[in-house]
């Protein structure tokens, strides 16, 4: 009965089957061979179906034109089954339309997951003006995925890097800054502008990330980051130097008095600097490997031990 209301249409060498814009006015079952699909801009979707497989079904039930071109790349025959006759065929043959069915069913869940893996693949962009940062490293981080996080500012030059492994930061800079303290920073810069961008699977860059490696995790990271900020907002706020107000030694040496050790270090460094020229805070900070809260910190505490002033 199928072969009564079919016939076979054979196909040499690159012959072409049906164009975009052609009546669908039938299906098609490969008998023999293989075929190609090819569909997308330019041509680039190409698919190849062999033995068994069907095309052309949704277009004839939906009476709707071609959108694809079907060829073959070498000569394959195909079983053709004109939608004039389907009504004879669901009446004599029901499993016929059954397997019809569970082949449309199977393209369509491989459609679904090529559209999933696509959309999970897909890069992760935007001005940085219009996303929360803490929500995109979040995003990334929840996603598992490998890659690099690019930020670049309004002139497209590259001013960070964070490389992110199985979701983790594992080693960024940004500016001048590397590891944990380009991160801090990161969420630190109020007039941060430009774009950011992920690239799933890019390697880090030798020349931007250099030794700057992280160990903590990402919601240890982030929740320091967000404490970070409101620390450095509220030290701005005491200390609110003027713009072009430098600082300068108050004493020939600096005399520390025991708090806070860990920044000790930082302060002979900023003491080595302003003892040479007074230098303003945006000044100071391009020349310390440090973040802006640390550098404020350290200029608190000289202020609060009459340590130095500005001018």
């Amino acid at each position: 009965m199928i072969g009564e209301l079919s016939w076979v249409r054979h196909l040499q060498e690159g012959e072409i089957l049906y164009r975009p814009g052609e009546p669908g006015n039938a299906l098609f079952i490969v008998n023999r061979g293989e075929i190609e699909v090819v569909s997308g801009p330019e041509g680039l979707n190409l698919v190849r179906l062999i033995r068994g497989q069907v095309i052309g079904d949704t277009e004839a039930f939906s009476e709707s034109p071609r959108i694809q071109l079907v060829r073959a790349p070498s000569g394959a025959s195909l079983q053709c089954f004109p939608r004039s006759n389907f009504q004879q065929l669901v009446r004599a043959v029901p499993s016929f339309f059954r397997y019809l069915c569970e082949q449309m069913a199977f393209r369509l869940l491989q459609e679904s997951d090529q559209v999933r893996n696509n959309e999970e693949l897909a890069p992760l962009t935007g001005q940085i003006s219009n996303f929360d940062l803490t929500t995109v490293h979040q995003t990334i981080a929840h996603s598992g995925q490998t890659g690099q996080l690019r930020i670049k500012d309004e002139q497209a030059e590259l001013i960070g890097a964070f490389y992110f492994k199985s979701g983790r930061p594992c080693a960024a800079q940004f500016q001048h800054l590397t590891g944990e303290e380009a991160f801090w920073q990161l969420f630190l810069n109020e007039a941060l502008s430009g774009t950011f961008s992920f690239s799933v699977g890019e390697l880090p860059s030798p020349n931007w990330i250099g030794g700057g490696e992280i160990i903590r995790q990402t919601d240890d990271m982030l929740i320091a980051a967000l404490q970070y900020r409101d620390e450095l907002s509220a030290l701005k706020k005491e200390i609110n130097p003027a713009a072009a107000a430098r600082l300068v030694p108050a004493h020939a040496k600096l005399h520390w008095n025991g708090s806070s050790e860990h920044l000790r270090p930082l302060a002979d460094r900023i003491w080595e600097l302003v003892s040479r020229k007074p230098l303003n805070l945006s000044q100071i900070y391009r020349q310390c490997s440090v973040c802006e809260l640390k550098i404020y910190q350290v200029v608190d505490l000289l202020l609060k031990q009459n340590q130095a002033g500005f001018v």
